[in-house]
């Protein structure tokens, strides 16, 4: 009975209504790509509208519930890179529904986020520093990624938007690669000072 209670438990733990949510999010991800990819453009703005609607809804239940796990911890971001990577290759594939975005600019994306997360785990694996944290620049990073996507949804059956398409790539890839390098550089210093106050406490 004991063992019973500790499984219900822990499945109460995992069910939660925001990890639903975020696992609706997750779910969410191939179709969007297969309605992007048949050139259901509504749909597909609508599955990415539904995803960033669940995503501020998980947050905000977590919040409110008092709900926060460590598996919703790890399934959030992951949702959300899930979303954005996928965005950002099928936007670079070309196809008769559809004129891609350049290519490099989905490699400075795909590359930067990457990067980030081989970087902190190497770091956090060889120093053990794990307090990583989102850098400004690198919100305004994510928000404009996010906002070329839908302005590139959009701009499928709304040909007043084409003429702001350039200076959208043009923003994001200066804002991708600014954050890049900032965050390299932030976390290069909270690192330093972490070694500082480790040598001071041995």
């Amino acid at each position: 009975m004991k063992s019973r209670a500790l499984s219900n438990d822990h499945y109460r733990d995992i069910l939660t209504a925001p990890n639903v949510i975020t696992l609706f999010r997750i779910l969410l991800v191939p179709v969007f790509v297969v309605c992007f990819v048949r050139g259901r453009f509504w749909w597909a703005t609508a599955a990415f509208a539904l995803a960033g609607l669940s995503d501020a809804a998980d947050g905000w239940l977590a919040r409110r519930l008092n709900a926060q796990s460590q598996l919703g911890q790890a399934l959030d971001p992951i949702a959300d890179k899930l979303l954005m990577l996928s965005s950002y290759i099928v936007m670079a594939i070309p196809s008769e529904a559809n004129a891609p975005i350049p290519w490099w600019l989905s490699v400075v994306v795909i590359g930067r986020d990457v990067g980030i997360v081989t970087a902190a785990a190497i770091i956090a694996h060889v120093t053990g520093f794990r307090d990583f944290k989102p850098s400004l620049p690198g919100k305004i990073s994510t928000l404009c990624q996010v906002a070329l996507i839908v302005i590139y949804l959009l701009a499928q059956t709304m040909t007043a938007l084409h003429p702001a398409l350039p200076w959208c790539v043009a923003v994001v890839f200066v804002m991708t690669a600014y954050s890049g390098l900032h965050y390299v550089w932030l976390v290069s210093q909270e690192v330093s000072e972490f070694r500082r106050q480790a040598g001071r406490s041995s």
